[in-house]
């Protein structure tokens, strides 16, 4: 029986998003910064979304929303706008090429939305200007700049955002003009129709003289205006739901009917939390005959056929981590991980490793809960905890004490960049890593507290 959920385009923070995602059949993932903040999420997400033929989108427009940190810095769509529009070629095909060597295959960009006096900081400099020829020239420009690169993109936010006073994110957001002023707004979606674009993002906008509801969610924006007269028959998709322009006063029932009896394609869906809600109420409304198939298989057509299958273009260096990564645990009892720093460590010229100590302390409070103390202050510690001894190098006479540990506490010893130190640590709990890396030691903390809570 067909589930339809591929109609749904969610949006994951972490790993612990994704799997919960995974258990429905969504057409596409939308990934937040958060999960690029710890290298060792990235690594898992893009190892857990190898093979799949979904959409993998980002934000990262350049500029005023920038998401990934390993793309180089853009001034932003504004500015490019005073110059040639080869540098927006040159900056979406340099900031596409990254993301498609990365696993990603879809990005939310570019912005079509008109700058105007009144266009609000939601839109500030993610606009290329005022003059909608200029603007669909950028726009059309940045498609191909994606698309030399592999991306699919999106062309956003229809009908035009940049006449709104308000951010849609947290009001609603109305505008009071008339259909041929609107013509202006709508220039640069049609040459981008005209020239095949991959994707469009409706607005949630209410342009009041046209119709009393969202653009997002209105039969005469999606099927009358976009479908009908620009003759777009790609794929059209909704800014996400939980935005308050429209979840303050549109239900989901409201939401699924109106949205896809107009035809259109795939809902974003911020949370997963959410998203189980959307499948519930989209399975109740096709079994009550309030919401056609005809028009959900339409849909779905659209997505199967633009949906790519993911490359493994990074998550191999997991496969890498899991592989190498040597586990010596017998079950873990302790609730309170106490995570154990080395006082000094030497650190050559061609080490960096000395900046990542912060990250690690990051890492272990976030997947540990962990307390951080350096080894001097270890008398410190008492009561029934788990010692995570981080060993970087050490001396006879530090393994001694390092070996000591484990007569008073539950102890995991972690070897780092001297495996051989694993000889003297035989007899104890202890994790070999060949790394000292954050991609790597987020995955051991990670892998500790599935061993505290009875998992391996």
């Amino acid at each position: 029986m067909e589930r339809y959920e591929k109609v749904f385009f969610c949006g994951v923070s972490n790993s612990d998003d994704l799997k919960v995602v995974l258990n429905y059949d969504i057409g596409g993932v939308l990934l937040y910064p958060s999960v690029f903040e710890d290298p060792s999420e990235f690594a898992e997400i893009m190892c857990n979304l190898e093979g799949k033929k979904l959409l993998v989108s980002t934000d990262h427009e350049g500029g005023q929303l920038e998401i990934l940190p390993f793309i180089p810095q853009s001034p932003g769509n504004l500015l490019f706008g005073q110059t040639n529009p080869d540098f927006v070629f040159r900056y979406c095909n340099l900031s596409g090429k990254f993301m498609k060597e990365l696993g990603i295959n879809m990005i939310f960009a570019p912005v079509l939305d008109l700058k105007f006096p009144e266009t609000n900081p939601v839109i500030g400099y993610r606009s290329y200007g005022s003059d909608p020829k200029k603007v669909s020239e950028f726009g059309l420009f940045a498609i191909n700049g994606y698309k030399a690169a592999g991306l699919l993109s999106c062309a956003k936010h229809f009908p035009g955002h940049g006449r709104t006073r308000q951010d849609s994110h947290q009001e609603i957001a109305v505008v009071d003009i008339d259909r041929e002023e609107l013509d202006k707004d709508l220039y640069p979606f049609r040459i981008a129709v005209q020239n095949g674009v991959d994707s469009i993002m409706m607005a949630h906008v209410i342009y009041s003289k046209i119709d009393e509801k969202p653009a997002s969610i209105s039969r005469r924006f999606i099927n009358s205006m976009l479908r009908n007269e620009l003759q777009y028959d790609g794929l059209i998709i909704s800014d996400a739901v939980e935005m308050k322009s429209l979840s303050r006063h549109y239900s989901p029932e409201d939401i699924l009917v109106d949205f896809f009896s107009s035809r259109g394609d795939m809902l974003i869906i911020s949370r997963p939390r959410t998203l189980r809600i959307y499948v519930e109420m989209l399975h109740k409304l096709i079994k009550n005959g309030k919401l056609e198939k005809t028009f959900l298989a339409e849909s779905m057509q659209r997505i199967e056929k633009i949906s790519p299958t993911i490359e493994d273009n990074y998550g191999f260096i997991r496969h890498a981590i899991e592989e190498a990564v040597e586990f010596h645990i017998e079950q873990l009892r302790s609730e309170q991980a106490v995570l154990v720093l080395p006082d000094l460590t030497f650190y050559s010229k061609a080490d960096v490793s000395e900046r990542y100590l912060e990250f690690f302390k990051k890492q272990a409070k976030r997947f540990l809960k962990a307390k951080i103390i350096p080894f001097s202050e270890i008398n410190s510690v008492s009561g029934n905890v788990l010692i995570i001894d981080l060993l970087i190098d050490a001396s006879d006479k530090e393994i001694v004490a390092h070996r000591k540990l484990s007569e008073n506490f539950e102890t995991v010893h972690i070897i780092t960049r001297n495996p051989f130190l694993k000889t003297y640590f035989c007899d104890r709990n202890y994790i070999v890593t060949y790394s000292l890396s954050p991609i790597v030691m987020g995955y051991v903390f990670k892998k500790i507290s599935r061993f505290l809570k009875g998992g391996v």
